[in-house]
């Protein structure tokens, strides 16, 4: 690829971070497009990859950004809610350059859904005509030591409103090893793999789990729908933010979390991270 590079969209957050981790290991020449390079910079240190400016909302920051770069790893920011506006003028400039492939972390089930702004992102890189891979993962494990922290750590509940429903958690580690591999192997081009752990729980199960692993009681909650809606609101989480996360656990309950693939290993060659292994792993984020 010679003086081509990766860019890593989302290098901040739980999968983009891992991604750029594997690549740069990999001997990849990296491309970080970060919102505030200077101040976003430091956690990427030893990692030797270029960092530049980029703002999918500001058209001013595609052009340096894009600068001999053949592949892109994308993930949508949460708080872009309007795909064809926030996303598409990116996607275009990408065709424009000449970008030759672009890995998407959408949403596992989005094939039945069209109403997620993933879904529509989906369409429009496929209709930009670049090579695609759609990473269509389950719920991420890290949710727990992220979104679900506070609830872990200070009242010892797991508060979310899903039944006995289970769900087929994956480490976000393993999205960025999957990312990794399409970017850099041949055989991904225009393919979809759903990401999921190797076997689904329920939050009972959970609960044990953590309960084990961090020697004391986590209570798995279960609230009705409408209260934990209310109660996010309450515990000051934006209202738009936890109607799409009552929304996401409505579908869990109904089943659609639970669904189990071999992408993971047959991508890998490995076995997926177990839901032990995670806790153990991120066991301080809860002390």
């Amino acid at each position: 690829m010679g003086n081509s590079s990766i860019m890593v969209t989302g290098a901040t957050g739980n999968i983009g971070y891992y991604v750029a981790s594997e690549l740069a290991a990999k001997g990849e020449k990296v491309k970080l497009a970060l919102f505030q390079p200077e101040k976003e910079g430091g956690i990427f240190r030893n990692m030797g990859a270029e960092k530049v400016k980029f703002d999918f909302l500001d058209q001013a920051t595609f052009n340096e950004a894009l600068l001999n770069v053949k592949k892109i790893f994308l993930i949508r920011p949460p708080q872009l809610a309007k795909p064809i506006s926030d996303m598409k003028p990116f996607i275009d400039k990408a065709k424009e350059k000449g970008v030759e492939q672009i890995v998407f972390v959408s949403l596992m089930g989005v094939e039945k859904n069209p109403a997620v702004p993933h879904r529509k992102i989906e369409d429009m890189i496929r209709a930009s005509g670049i090579s695609y891979t759609f990473l269509r993962p389950s719920f991420f494990m890290q949710n727990l030591n992220t979104t679900h922290r506070k609830d872990i750590a200070i009242r010892n509940e797991l508060y979310m409103p899903v039944g006995i429903a289970k769900t087929s958690f994956i480490d976000t580690r393993d999205i960025g090893s999957v990312a990794a591999a399409c970017l850099t192997e041949d055989g991904h081009l225009n393919k979809t793999y759903t990401l999921t752990g190797a076997k689904a729980i329920d939050y009972y199960e959970v609960g044990e789990i953590l309960s084990y692993t961090l020697g004391r009681k986590i209570e798995y909650k279960n609230p009705g729908t409408l209260m934990f809606r209310r109660n996010l609101i309450k515990r000051g989480i934006k209202k738009e933010f936890a109607n799409v996360m009552t929304m996401l656990y409505v579908l869990t309950r109904l089943g659609t979390a639970e669904k189990i693939t071999d992408d993971v290993r047959e991508i890998l060659k490995r076995e997926p991270i177990s839901f032990e292994q995670y806790a153990m792993d991120f066991k301080e984020a809860w002390q």
